[in-house]
């Protein structure tokens, strides 16, 4: 019998291999309290252990997920798996965690459907939800994966929509003001995505070694990108300050670039279509695409293959590999 702390700092009794319970304190010495009383009640045989994975409710393990989240996790992937989550426990009720099986998910994901909710949208729910479990999974609450083998639904995939070098200019030469011409800019050079640009801070921009450093990014891992000459240029007429680089919120960011899209005939472009910019003319100037999913930060090469049919030039190289 002992008392551990899991990575969510929260303290947990272990009474025998597989049986544990979880204290919900991260303050060691109540924790230590608890457990001396627990294990003098065990020792009685005033316990009775339930079997591994039916003691724990999908409240309580939302709960310990989103506190493993929040310090693990990007506040977007944070928010976006309480709001998943959520809404998962509404439709099926507070049920134990074990109890969970694919004809849940089926139900959840026909309301979805029935709701009008996209079939991206929904694949973001899949995705969050198996996330979650694969925790349980190794938090032992269940001893296999609740949805393992559950396919996300199918979804037409349509070309990322970018700008030619013609239409930046045509975007550049509507905004007037140097400020959001140099975000603009940031955005177009670097790739980065919104959330990422809105925590950059000056200390991240490193002019000697002529990188951005991107920290706690979407993948909760850093990656280093370097400064294309024309940003440098930009970044070097500005005063650097100790705080963000651009300090605004998000949906102010969303506003004026959008109002500087529509204003150079491009009225439904998105700010994440930027990012699709940056990836598409990379491929296009000859980049590999293991090059640009580094720079773009994609943990999966799948997500990368998306600016495939921009490189013609690999289907040449594919062509000249075949052996006979």
């Amino acid at each position: 019998m002992r008392l551990f702390k899991r990575e969510n700092g929260i303290y947990y009794v272990e009474f025998e291999r597989g049986k544990k319970r979880s204290l919900k304190t991260k303050d060691k010495a109540l924790a230590q309290r608890l457990f001396n009383q627990l294990k003098r009640e065990y020792l009685k045989g005033k316990i009775i252990l339930l079997s591994e994975g039916k003691k724990i409710k999908l409240s309580e393990f939302i709960e310990e997920y989103l506190e493993w989240c929040r310090e693990n996790r990007s506040d977007e992937t944070f928010k976006k798996a309480r709001y998943v989550l959520q809404k998962l426990k509404d439709h099926t009720g507070d049920i134990y965690i074990k109890a969970l099986t694919k004809k849940h998910l089926d139900e959840y994901v026909s309301t979805l459907l029935a709701q009008g909710i996209s079939r991206t949208t929904i694949n973001i729910h899949i995705r969050t939800i198996k996330s979650a479990l694969t925790k349980a999974v190794e938090w032992e609450y269940v001893q296999n994966h609740p949805l393992e083998g559950y396919k996300q639904l199918k979804v037409h995939q349509t070309p990322p929509r970018f700008l030619l070098p013609e239409d930046i200019a045509k975007v550049e030469k509507v905004i007037d003001d140097e400020f959001w011409l140099f975000v603009f800019r940031l955005f177009v050079y670097t790739g980065m995505r919104l959330g990422e640009i809105h925590k950059l801070r000056w200390k991240h921009i490193d002019l000697n070694r002529n990188v951005i450093k991107v920290e706690k990014t979407k993948t909760f891992q850093s990656r280093v990108i370097p400064i294309h000459p024309k940003l440098r240029a930009e970044l070097e007429a500005r005063t650097p300050a100790m705080g963000k680089v651009v300090p605004y919120a998000k949906p102010t960011i969303e506003h004026k670039l959008k109002n500087c899209f529509k204003k150079a005939g491009f009225k439904d472009l998105r700010i994440h279509d930027l990012r699709h910019t940056f990836a598409s003319l990379m491929v296009m100037a000859g980049v590999d695409l293991k090059t640009v999913q580094e720079l773009l930060g994609h943990q999966s090469y799948r997500t990368t293959e998306i600016y495939a049919h921009l490189s013609p030039q690999h289907l040449h190289e594919a062509i000249k590999k075949f052996p006979i």
